[in-house]
C-alpha cells in the first residue's frame, strides 16, 4: 500500500512538473521569412532566451522548425550567475526597461532583489543586477565600437546588423536592392545592432539556369569622414542630394552630426570612374533556333466587355466611347496574325479567348471557374490589378502571364512577366548613355524646384554640370538664362531633368535658336509628343531620348499582312499585339517552355519592340530593352548603339 501511494505521489509531481513547464513555454512552428528578431518582438523575449530554449538555433533557423518559446517573460535565465553589477534607479525607469537594457528577464531582477516582489521599484532604489556567464557556444564577442555580440557562426542567409548600419549599407554588401532585401525580411521595419537579417545565400557555383544578381558598382559611392563643427546644410553641398536621401542611406545621421562619424555619398568624380554598364546582348534570332514543335496553347485573356467578338456586329456608338476596349480590340488584331503567322511556319497554336470586362470580380470568376494547367502561357488581363490577380491564383501551377501593356507597382510573382518596360529601366538607360556622351563635354542640366530627386539623380551622376534652377516664387526660366550658359569652344550637353512643360518649352526654343552658333545636343526622359514640341526645333538640338518601342519607318511584312486584311495601317496596339504574342511563341518553340528561353535566348527584336527578360531576385520576369532614340536632321528618328558609342571613345 505504501509504494502504491508512492508510486501515486510520484506519478503526480511528474505530473505537476510537466503541467508546470507547459504553462511557462509555448511552441512555435518556424514560417518563411521569420528571423530570430521577428520572433523576439513577436513573444517579447530576448534573442538570448531564445538562444537558450533552443541551442539549434545556433545554425539558423530552419523552415518548420518547433521552438520553445516561453509563455512570458516571467521566467529565469538558465545560466550561472557570474556577478552582480549596482544600478541606481532613475526617473521613469520600470523593471521591463532594465530588463530590456540589461538582456535579462524582470525575474531575474526580483530574485537579485527579494523586495521587489513585494515593493514596487521606486526612483533612488539601488538594486543589483545579475551578469551570467555567456554561451560560449553560441555567441562571442567581437571587437566594434559598442562591442556587440555577434553568432560565431552565422548560417548562411544570415546577416548580424552592425552598429549604425542601415538597409542601404548591408543591401551594398550582398549586392542586391535595398527593396529586395526588405522583401527579405518583411517584419523589420527600423535596424537595429545586434538583429539578424535574412540576405542572400553566397553561391560557390552556378549552373547554368541559376539566377545571380549583379553587384552593384562601389565605385558610385564613398565612405565620407564627417569633419569638426559640419553641419546638414554644408553636408547636402557636398552629397549634392537632400537631407532625406542621406537619412535613407544613413539612418545614424538622425541623431546629428558628429565629429569624425563615417557615412556613405554619391562619389563626387564618378563620372571619370565608372564605366558605362552596358548590358552585351546578342540578339537572337529565333525562328533559326526552333526546335520544339509541339502544339502550343493560350489562354487570352481581354477587356472586351462584349458577350462575343463579331467583326460586323459591333457597338460602334461603345466602341468610342471605351478606349479600354478600342485598345483590346486593336491588341487582338496583331495578336491573332502572330497565330496565323505561327502555324504557317509549322508552329501549331491553339487559343482560348476570355472577356474580363475590366472587372476584377469577372476575373477571378474567370479563374475559379477554369483549369488552366493545360494552357502554356496566358496573356493578359491589360489591367494592372486583374493581371497580379492571375499571375497569383496561377503561380502554384506555374503557368507563365504576360503583362502586356501595364507596369504593376507591387512585387510581381516569380510566374509573371512584365513585358512592357518600367520607366526606371527607360531612364537608367539613358543615364548609361549620356555619361558615356557627355565626357569631356559641357553639360548643362535643366531642373526645377519640384522635382528635386530627380535633380539629384542627375546632379549625382554628373557632378560638374552647370546646373540651371528656376526662382523659386515663379519656378520659371528665361531663354537668357539658358543661353549664357553655352559655350562656344567645346559641344555643349543640355540635359532636361523636369517634367515642367513650362521649362522644357522654353529650353528647347531657346537652345534650337543658337544651334548655328554653338554645338548643342539635347537629353530628354520622353519625346513629349502631348506638349506637342516642334519635330523641327528637336532635329536641330540632335534630341536624344529613351522609349519602349520604335516606329517602323518602312513596310514589313506584318504591315502588309495587316492592311490587307482591315485596309488601314496598324496602330501601337496592334503591333504591340503582334510583337509581345509571335516573341512568346517562339521562345516557347525555341526552348521546352517560356521559363527556359527568358533565361537563355536573351534579346529579341520584333516588328517595333524589343524583349529581354530578366528574373527580380525572389520576383519574376521584367523585360529591360528599351530604345535610345534621336532626332536626325531630316526628322526621321535613328536608334542609337551604346557599344558603338564606347568604341568610339576608346
Amino acid at each position: 500500500m505504501k509504494n502504491i501511494l508512492f508510486i501515486v505521489c510520484m506519478c503526480f509531481a511528474f505530473a505537476k512538473a510537466e503541467a508546470t513547464f507547459i504553462q511557462n513555454y509555448k511552441q512555435h512552428i518556424v514560417e518563411q521569412g521569420e528571423t530570430i528578431y521577428t520572433l523576439s518582438n513577436k513573444y517579447k523575449v530576448t534573442s538570448q532566451q531564445l538562444l537558450e530554449l533552443n541551442p539549434d538555433l545556433k545554425s539558423g533557423l530552419k523552415y518548420g522548425q518547433v521552438l520553445l518559446i516561453p509563455a512570458q517573460s516571467e521566467v529565469l535565465t538558465q545560466r550561472r550567475i557570474k556577478k552582480y553589477n549596482k544600478h541606481r534607479v532613475r526617473r521613469k525607469e520600470t523593471l521591463y526597461s532594465l530588463s530590456k537594457k540589461y538582456a535579462i528577464t524582470e525575474l531575474d531582477i526580483k530574485e537579485a532583489n527579494k523586495e521587489l516582489y513585494s515593493n514596487p521599484l521606486k526612483k533612488g532604489d539601488r538594486i543589483k543586477i545579475p551578469v551570467f556567464e555567456e554561451l560560449i557556444t553560441a555567441v562571442k564577442e567581437v571587437e566594434t565600437k559598442e562591442s556587440l555580440p555577434v553568432l560565431s557562426k552565422l548560417p548562411n542567409g544570415t546577416y548580424l546588423v552592425q552598429p549604425s548600419e542601415g538597409m542601404y549599407r548591408i543591401a551594398l554588401k550582398y549586392g542586391i536592392k535595398t527593396d529586395s532585401l526588405q522583401k527579405l525580411n518583411p517584419n523589420v521595419k527600423d535596424l537595429k545592432p545586434g538583429m539578424i537579417l535574412n540576405v542572400p545565400k553566397k553561391i560557390n557555383t552556378v549552373k547554368p539556369n541559376d539566377v545571380v544578381s549583379a553587384p552593384i558598382d562601389n565605385n558610385q559611392f564613398i565612405e565620407y569622414v564627417i569633419p569638426k563643427k559640419m553641419g546638414m546644410y554644408s553636408l547636402k553641398k557636398i552629397a549634392r542630394m537632400s537631407e532625406d536621401s542621406l537619412l535613407s542611406m544613413n539612418p545614424e545621421l538622425k541623431n546629428g552630426l558628429k565629429k569624425g562619424m563615417t557615412i556613405v555619398i554619391p562619389n563626387p568624380n564618378y563620372r571619370e570612374l565608372i564605366a558605362v554598364k552596358t548590358k552585351i546582348s546578342v540578339t537572337a534570332n529565333l525562328v533559326d533556333s526552333l526546335r520544339n514543335f509541339k502544339r502550343q496553347r493560350l489562354a487570352i485573356m481581354l477587356p472586351f466587355s462584349l458577350q462575343k467578338i463579331d467583326e460586323i456586329n459591333i457597338d460602334k456608338d461603345n466602341l468610342k466611347s471605351d478606349k479600354t476596349m478600342r485598345i483590346a480590340l486593336d491588341f487582338y488584331s496583331g495578336l491573332k496574325i502572330a497565330i496565323d503567322s505561327a502555324n504557317s511556319i509549322g508552329i501549331p497554336v491553339d487559343y482560348d479567348i476570355f472577356d474580363t470586362q475590366k472587372s476584377l470580380q469577372t476575373t477571378k470568376s474567370i479563374l475559379d471557374a477554369t483549369d488552366f494547367s493545360d494552357y502554356n502561357v496566358v496573356i493578359g488581363p491589360l489591367v494592372s490589378n486583374n493581371v497580379v490577380e492571375t499571375a497569383k491564383k496561377l503561380k502554384g501551377s506555374n503557368v507563365p502571364v504576360i503583362s502586356p501593356l501595364t507596369n504593376t507597382n507591387v512585387r510581381l510573382y516569380r510566374n509573371l512577366f512584365q513585358a512592357r518596360p518600367d520607366d526606371a529601366i527607360l531612364k537608367t538607360q539613358l543615364k548609361e548613355y549620356l555619361v558615356a556622351y557627355a565626357a569631356g563635354k559641357h553639360v548643362i542640366l535643366i531642373t526645377d524646384n519640384d522635382n528635386l530627386e530627380l535633380k539629384n539623380e542627375f546632379a549625382t551622376l554628373l557632378p560638374k554640370a552647370t546646373i540651371l534652377i528656376p526662382d523659386d516664387k515663379k519656378n520659371y526660366i528665361t531663354n537668357i538664362e539658358c543661353i549664357n550658359l553655352l559655350k562656344s569652344d567645346i559641344e555643349n550637353v543640355v540635359i532636361l531633368a523636369t517634367n515642367n512643360e513650362g521649362l522644357i518649352k522654353v529650353a528647347v526654343s531657346s537652345y534650337s535658336a543658337k544651334v548655328t552658333t554653338h554645338r548643342i545636343t539635347m537629353f530628354g526622359l520622353e519625346n513629349y509628343e502631348k506638349m506637342e514640341l516642334s519635330n523641327t526645333k528637336l532635329a536641330r538640338l540632335n534630341y536624344i531620348f529613351p522609349r519602349m518601342f520604335k516606329e517602323s519607318d518602312h513596310k514589313n511584312s506584318f504591315i502588309d499582312t495587316y492592311y490587307s486584311i482591315h485596309n488601314i495601317t496598324p496602330n501601337a496596339f496592334a503591333t504591340r499585339g503582334f510583337d509581345v504574342t509571335l516573341d512568346i511563341i517562339l521562345r516557347q518553340a525555341s526552348a521546352s517552355d517560356l521559363y527556359e528561353s527568358a533565361m537563355k535566348n536573351g534579346q529579341t527584336v520584333m516588328t517595333e519592340n524589343k524583349f529581354d527578360y530578366s528574373k527580380e531576385f525572389l520576383s519574376g520576369f521584367y523585360n529591360d530593352a528599351v530604345y535610345i532614340l534621336q532626332y536626325q536632321k531630316d526628322l526621321t528618328i535613328k536608334e542609337l548603339d551604346l557599344t558603338m558609342l564606347n568604341e568610339k571613345l576608346k
